[in-house]
């Protein structure tokens, strides 16, 4: 049997990062052995905390919800690009620093390219997870989108975050681009040190959730 690797974060666990100007993870007793000789609970969470997946209509209006988009979007062959060293706190990673690490049209077409900081080892669940760390820069998501990856996976916010919550259309230009062709996002993996230099499938399935602009995913790998 193949090996398989968890890359998810536990929703409700302090290993997650409350996302600026969204609600935390809550969950509550509907039900209890005590009452009913069984466990059911209520779970309110945001579509966009912990291990989770984005959809276009995340930041394109009118675009493809999460129930709508193809499976084979959010699973399949992938490629780790290990940036550990370059990635900095507050600097974008450029181009260069992507085919450094292995990306070019050949490596990463019709893969989910895996973009692997440390920056969620070391930060998520704390104060500086948003805000404070690497982000990928414009020119390269344009440069994976023109290499025709099929979705984009981070362990780190995609994104430099703008200092308050209520962004605007000249915010977050990385998922805009992404997003608006099509190509999703897989959000705030973990354990990608057990990846590197492995062959692998990553397996990223999400909610799904009626009109939803993204959902929490149980991440997988599987190595081949």
């Amino acid at each position: 049997m193949a090996e398989l690797i968890d890359l998810t974060l536990t929703l409700g666990s302090d290993r997650i990062s409350l996302v600026p100007g969204l609600v935390p993870v809550e969950t509550s007793s509907i039900q209890t052995h005590a009452t009913h000789a069984r466990s059911n609970q209520k779970l309110c969470l945001p579509t966009h905390i912990g291990t989770h997946v984005d959809a276009p209509y995340h930041f394109v209006d009118g675009a493809t919800t999460v129930e709508n988009m193809p499976l084979e979007k959010y699973a399949g062959p992938a490629l780790l690009l290990d940036l550990r060293r370059v990635a900095k706190e507050l600097s974008p990673l450029m181009v260069s620093e992507l085919e450094d690490a292995g990306a070019s049209p050949e490596s990463v077409r019709d893969k989910i390219v895996v973009l692997f900081t440390g920056w969620a080892e070391a930060e998520s669940g704390g104060p500086r997870f948003y805000g404070h760390g690497p982000y990928l820069s414009t020119e390269g998501a344009a440069f994976l989108a023109e290499c025709g990856v099929n979705a984009v996976a981070v362990d780190f916010p995609i994104d430099k975050h703008p200092e308050t919550p209520q962004s605007t259309i000249k915010d977050f230009p990385v998922h805009r681009l992404l997003l608006g062709q099509n190509i999703p996002l897989i959000e705030n993996l973990i354990n990608l040190d057990r990846l590197v230099g492995k062959q692998f499938e990553l397996w990223a399935l999400p909610l799904k959730l009626k009109g939803g602009d993204g959902a929490a995913t149980r991440a997988v790998a599987r190595i081949l």
